[in-house]
């Protein structure tokens, strides 16, 4: 998924390149840690850093009409935070404004509150949450198996098994699911600590999640291979996801 700051994405070489601005922002409800990415993309070939393809000359801005204007100001890398705290309310929408070589880029995103919990389990080889979803929002879930034993290793979950909404055929309980957990902690449960970390999404990302993989085999999302990949940023040759989102983690009780 792509809501961390860190990865630097590529072109691949054998295809025409065509730079691209990138832009990748999460806002957390609950939290004041917020961090803006503002990159380039480029051919493989040139075998860039993270300095090379930052953005160092980005105007920009979140403004949200019940906290005002925080204006944000480049740290390092192409990374930009806001110069005076601001903290993510749930059911809050932000807007991001900025501008680059006289080129706008604009997004806009609301922060889901978190759903009534109905039930959480293992259910074979995974764990189950049911939800009562909130209107326009989606929820994915992943595990985290801590280890209560220096002598095990904890695991937690690496990325999404899917994103589920709310059908219009549907009851008032959606399911989502983990992905199957590593087969070494049915051996020894008792070792460790079992929680599911459940992410209520702003609805966007399901079109991003449905359509990420629309470049393969080329494995970059940010080429022209294979079909388009939904964003929610906008301006000339600009990509990127600018999502907000809240994490509830939720503990498993297992007999």
């Amino acid at each position: 998924m792509l809501l961390g700051c860190e990865q630097i994405d590529v072109i691949e070489s054998n295809i025409p390149f065509q730079e691209f601005n990138v832009v990748s922002g999460r806002l957390i409800g609950d939290s004041s840690s917020v961090k803006i990415s503002f990159t380039k993309s480029f051919p493989i070939e040139l075998n860039l850093t993270r300095e090379d393809v930052a953005l160092k000359e980005v105007t920009a801005y979140i403004w949200s009409e019940t906290q005002g204007i925080f204006t944000l100001k480049h740290e390092k890398d192409g990374i930009y935070s806001p110069v005076n705290k601001l903290y993510i309310i749930q059911g809050i929408k932000y807007e991001l404004f900025a501008e680059y070589k006289g080129e706008r880029i604009y997004s806009v995103t609301t922060v889901p509150k978190e759903p009534i919990i109905a039930d959480v389990k293992l259910e074979g080889e995974y764990l189950k949450c049911v939800v009562v979803p909130n209107p326009k929002s989606v929820y994915a879930a992943k595990y985290s198996i801590k280890s209560l034993d220096s002598n095990y290793e904890s695991y937690v979950d690496s990325i999404f098994y899917e994103v589920t909404s709310k059908l219009a055929d549907t009851l008032n309980t959606i399911e989502v699911r983990t992905s199957n957990i590593p087969i070494v902690y049915f051996e020894n449960p008792e070792k460790y600590k079992v929680e599911l970390i459940l992410y209520s999404l702003d609805e966007p990302y399901k079109d991003y999640f449905s359509t990420r993989e629309n470049n393969k085999p080329i494995e970059n999302i940010f080429s022209e291979g294979g079909g388009s990949v939904f964003w929610n940023v906008s301006g000339k040759n600009t990509i990127g996801l600018f999502m907000g989102y809240t994490k509830t983690v939720i503990p498993i009780q297992i007999n």
